[in-house]
């Protein structure tokens, strides 16, 4: 499940706003934050970076299961409407 919490980093640690929504030990996070505008922009190709991180996921399988499923629901409500 995808959450979104609002967290303050204060001396290199992140404080979460809610305590209860903290993630757990181990839990893959991802970071987004507001660069201080004195500081140099870094040009990082975002989806370059991203690369390999799905591997060993099998999400071209999982895609094409959730696409057969999708269809075969659309076949079925399609039936039900013609008779």
């Amino acid at each position: 499940m995808l959450k979104a919490v609002h967290a303050v980093c204060q001396e290199g640690r992140f404080i979460f706003a809610n305590e209860k929504i903290t993630p757990k030990d181990g839990t893959e996070v991802v970071i987004t934050f507001f660069e201080d505008s004195t500081e140099s922009v870094s040009r990082v190709d975002a989806i370059a970076s991203l690369r390999g991180r799905g591997k060993g996921e099998r999400l071209v399988e999982k895609l094409l299961q959730s696409r057969q499923e999708d269809l075969e629901h659309d076949e079925r409500n399609c039936r039900r409407l013609r008779s």
